[in-house]
């Protein structure tokens, strides 16, 4: 297997794109199988030839040669997902960064989630440019292929309501900021933040800040390999609670979790090898 990531090479992407992978698969290696967890992106694949079943905790994804491309999009991502690659594999995906995504739609973010794994087409010319993209051979002409389509497609898009809110909850001293105090800094109902999340982002605020402490855990975790027990904790009200919420994320508690997670491509993936 090829797994590759690539940061956006364009100024104007940086703002919206966190990151692209490359995945391929030879039809000779052995099938893939991992789980892979809750973030706050919104999540683009497109892959050739394959076809995809999918359920509510898995993805089987297995090569089929007379298969149109498959595009799809997962942004209401909130417990462990089975992933299972079966044959040939030719896939890219875009994480594009809260908000990211709706800056290149021309409807809301919500729209274009109807069905457990949503065909995602939101141009007429989408799939035929995906398709041309996926068929260069070498990696950095895909991705730049890619951006070049993705900035033909930028449009204004402003939620002045959620970007306030994000910058609160990503920022690190306010992890533990319950919903209700930050209704009350930032001036507007809980019923109105809770609208625009479902509108624009496709979770629910509790949802995304539990989302965004169990990854700064991780990333606390892996910045700190020799402390074993103490980095992951220190963003959770108590050991308790850290427990509670990666039992719901990932299936495991924070001890096997960690024991048997891989982080590749310099920490940017993290998922566990079945």
């Amino acid at each position: 297997m090829i797994l590759k990531v690539y940061q956006p090479e364009s100024p104007i992407l940086k703002r919206y794109i966190e990151c692209f992978y490359i995945l391929e698969k030879t039809a000779a290696e052995k099938p893939i199988t991992y789980f892979t967890f809750p973030s706050i992106y919104s999540i683009v694949t497109i892959s050739a030839q394959t076809s995809t079943f999918v359920t509510a905790d898995k993805i089987i994804t297995t090569h089929c040669p007379t298969a149109p491309i498959e595009t799809n999009l997962v942004c209401d991502f909130n417990q462990p997902v089975l992933i299972s690659y079966d044959g040939k594999i030719n896939e890219i995906t875009t994480y594009f960064k809260p908000l990211g995504l709706n800056a290149f739609i021309t409807d809301d973010l919500r729209h274009y989630t109807a069905g457990t794994f949503p065909d995602f087409n939101p141009y007429d010319d989408y799939k035929e440019a995906m398709t041309s993209i996926l068929s260069l051979m070498d990696h950095q002409e895909r991705i730049k292929a890619l951006e070049a389509y993705w900035i033909s497609k930028l449009r204004p898009f402003a939620d002045p309501l959620l970007e306030n809110v994000l910058g609160e909850m990503l920022d690190t001293d306010n992890l533990n900021q319950s919903i209700t105090t930050l209704s009350r800094k930032i001036g507007r109902s809980r019923t109105t933040i809770n609208k625009h999340f479902d509108q624009h982002i496709c979770k629910s605020p509790s949802q995304f800040k539990k989302i965004v402490r169990f990854r700064a855990a991780i990333q606390s975790q892996l910045d700190n390999k020799d402390n074993l027990g103490l980095s992951y904790h220190v963003d959770y009200f108590d050991q308790s609670h850290m427990i509670r919420d990666f039992k719901k994320l990932t299936g495991f508690t924070p001890k096997v979790f960690f024991s048997k997670i891989a982080a590749l491509e310099r920490d940017e993936i993290k998922w566990i090898f079945i």
